[in-house]
């Protein structure tokens, strides 16, 4: 009897590895830039100026990649930062771990907008995006990564400044669905996807539904982007590697395994969006993973054989 519920419980597992193997592919993921970057993170490609927007968090600096001149561009900030999204082509909007800020590029002036009343002894601003109709999405995150004392909230014209959610631990990976009728969000702990159906003319999310769950052996889902068949890809910290799933069944596609422990964002970039620009981090990493993962902390990039979407603006 017990040999036989063995032997039935060993043929379900073997049947459960051969169906992830086949979802796994062996595209070749290359290193773009060796930024030994502490917490690589952001990742948006701008369309109106050709150009991928990205941070290292902890290092406090933000990069601007021109991959049609190869340059890549740094600036230093005064607090560590947690997204940017274009402005125009010369400004650009930050959140900082303590508040809102636009930056020019040309000029240098950092010129806070929003210094929200909120406890950043405790939390600080992490992932945003903007949303369809040009408002701001961004989340905090608890520095222990432990405590739901985290929020989602939303920058509008005038920057006005709202929560959405609250009960947040780690705000992550927040992403419109091609038609713009849905929002996907990751609050990392949880492993989970939530869906919310958005409603573009009032800029409002509405009837909260989890519809992926991701393997904790795989890490905490980080950074997330669509591509043009409505498909989700998600960044995992921990194990190195990006995963494509269909939100409207909740079905893995496929994963891509990246050199770095720590995966943490994702966009597609490149005048055609077919190149998928993946960013990690160097921070936390255990023992021998160094020597494993030398390039971690790199900006990396693949052909994973789709395209993705425009990216939003901000509309202040």
């Amino acid at each position: 009897m017990y040999r036989k519920l063995f032997c039935i419980f060993l043929l379900i597992s073997c049947i459960s590895m051969l169906h992830i193997s086949c979802n796994s592919t062996q595209k070749k993921v290359e290193l773009v830039y060796d930024a030994q970057a502490g917490v690589g993170e952001g990742a948006l490609w701008d369309d109106q100026n050709n150009r991928l927007l990205w941070i290292d968090i902890t290092g406090k600096i933000l990069y601007l990649y021109y991959p049609e001149s190869a340059q890549m561009h740094s600036y230093p900030m005064p607090q560590e930062i947690g997204t940017v999204v274009p402005l125009d082509s010369s400004t650009l909007v930050l959140a900082l771990a303590k508040g809102i800020f636009t930056f020019n590029i040309d000029t240098k002036v950092l010129r806070a907008q929003v210094l929200p009343d909120i406890d950043t002894n405790a939390v600080r601003f992490n992932d945003g995006k903007c949303a369809p109709d040009g408002t701001l999405w961004v989340g905090t995150m608890d520095f222990e990564v432990t405590n739901p004392i985290a929020a989602l909230y939303k920058i509008g014209p005038g920057y006005s400044f709202s929560k959405q959610l609250d009960s947040v631990t780690v705000s992550n990976g927040i992403i419109w669905s091609v038609d713009g009728t849905k929002m996907y969000y990751i609050d990392s702990p949880t492993y989970t996807v939530a869906e919310f159906d958005y409603d573009v003319k009032t800029g409002t999310i509405a009837n909260k539904k989890t519809i992926i769950t991701t393997p904790t052996e795989w890490g905490t889902p980080d950074g997330a982007t669509i591509d043009e068949e409505g498909m989700l890809w998600i960044a995992h910290w921990g194990k190195g590697r990006v995963s494509r799933w269909n939100p409207n069944k909740g079905i893995l596609l496929d994963t891509i395994i990246v050199p770095a422990p720590h995966v943490t964002s994702l966009a597609f970039g490149g005048v055609h969006k077919d190149i998928l620009y993946i960013t990690t981090a160097r921070n936390w990493m255990q023992e021998g993973d160094v020597e494993k993962y030398p390039k971690a902390g790199g900006l990396f990039a693949v052909k994973p054989g789709v395209k993705g979407i425009s990216s939003y603006s901000f509309q202040p």
